[in-house]
């Protein structure tokens, strides 16, 4: 398929599908994980293009970002989106959701762009590496990618996801149904 008519989506697949064969080696995954700062990105350049990814500074390149966050934490998930993710992250295996989870929440959805995005997504990562919580890193991709014409859209969906607006569980629609 030619390079420019690839979706978002399919672009997020093959690079993370690549970076799961890249971090299998401990010396790429540490240079991957060394794009998270711009003193050291450089260490990381060379890793991500040989994945096919495009290079830059952290915050310029959703192929740095997403390198160096998958290899911070690999673990994946099949999360709708990140604001499910930050859902599970912040409930803990709970029903409610910390006022402090809610307000870094919060700070993530005003980002304003891509490279604002990225320095609230590392504590986030970090989070859910120390609470074994997976994350869609392709889904992750796509977002990040469309972030700049799509950043309202992304927010809604991650809103959505977070706070579970307008998505009743089957349990209680059950539930509601017996009661009624």
């Amino acid at each position: 398929m030619n390079e420019s008519k690839r979706t978002p989506k399919e672009r997020g697949a093959q690079f993370v599908g690549a970076l799961r064969r890249a971090c299998e080696d401990r010396g790429k995954r540490a240079s991957l994980r060394r794009g998270l700062s711009p003193s050291t990105v450089m260490d990381a350049w060379p890793v991500v293009a040989g994945l096919g990814g495009d290079i830059g500074q952290p915050g310029e390149s959703v192929f740095v970002d997403i390198a160096a966050l998958f290899a911070s934490h690999p673990e994946e998930s099949s999360a709708r989106n990140f604001g499910e993710t930050c859902r599970r992250i912040a409930q803990d295996g709970g029903k409610e959701i910390a006022d402090s989870f809610e307000r870094r929440f919060r700070r993530l959805l005003v980002c304003g762009n891509v490279a604002d995005v990225t320095s609230q997504l590392r504590s986030w990562i970090r989070l859910a590496a120390s609470k074994n919580v997976g994350v869609n890193y392709e889904g992750l991709f796509a977002d990040l990618w469309n972030w700049p014409w799509y950043a309202d859209d992304i927010r809604v969906k991650w809103a959505r996801s977070f706070w579970q607006s307008g998505e009743a569980t089957v349990e209680t629609q059950s539930a509601n149904a017996v009661t009624t």
